[in-house]
């Protein structure tokens, strides 16, 4: 185990790896990725099946890798929770971190999160007058049709984490476990009771 000062003397030789990224294949070795990795299938079953509510274990996730890879200071919970607020920075690193790893993919980062954002605004404001009964059923419509988009807008963050943690078929994460099922149970039922509300008549 070298110290400190070894540490120092290695940044003089210029035949010296970068420490920084010695650090980095370390880490992989161990199993510890920047971002969170999880299969395109895995996830728009996940987010689909939970009605989205999966996006807020998702971008806890994120944001704890995250901090973990670069021991930063901060919070998780508050980022997956008022993610129109973080999703801008989220995509900011996933993309610096595409940069720096050399692989390949297209996408809008920025574009991606405004729509986010848009969107996730949107949804929040239907939600609110569904739960309170006011235009519906098309508010109820409206609120469910617009998993679709932030889901997609989700989904394109994710391939991008993918491919910047070099795993892009998120093989890493493929399986579904117990917890998984159990969610898209609860989420199935979530649905039936979903679609069971629209045909009821007004007032019901």
């Amino acid at each position: 185990m070298h110290d400190q000062a070894s540490d120092f003397a290695g940044q003089d030789n210029v035949y010296a790896p970068p420490l920084a990224r010695v650090g980095e294949l370390a880490s992989r070795s161990h199993g510890a990725l920047e971002f969170y990795v999880v299969a395109p299938r895995k996830f728009l079953l996940l987010y689909f099946f939970t009605l989205g509510l999966y996006q807020y274990f998702w971008l806890y996730q994120h944001w704890a890798r995250y901090r973990s890879w670069h021991q930063e200071s901060l919070w998780p919970v508050p980022r997956a929770i008022f993610s129109i607020f973080f999703m801008h920075s989220l995509n900011g690193k996933i993309d610096a971190a595409l940069s720096r790893s050399g692989f390949l993919h297209r996408w809008s980062p920025a574009a991606c999160a405004t729509g986010y954002v848009v969107f996730q605004i949107i949804s929040s404001i239907f939600d609110r007058l569904s739960a309170r009964s006011i235009g519906s059923p098309l508010s109820d419509i409206i609120s469910l049709a617009l998993l679709i988009p932030i889901g997609g807008l989700l989904f394109a963050t994710q391939k991008a984490a993918n491919v910047a943690c070099g795993d892009s078929a998120g093989g890493g994460n493929a399986h579904l476990g117990l917890a998984n099922y159990a969610w898209i149970i609860l989420g199935a039922l979530l649905w039936a009771l979903a679609l069971f509300g629209l045909t009821l008549p007004d007032g019901a």
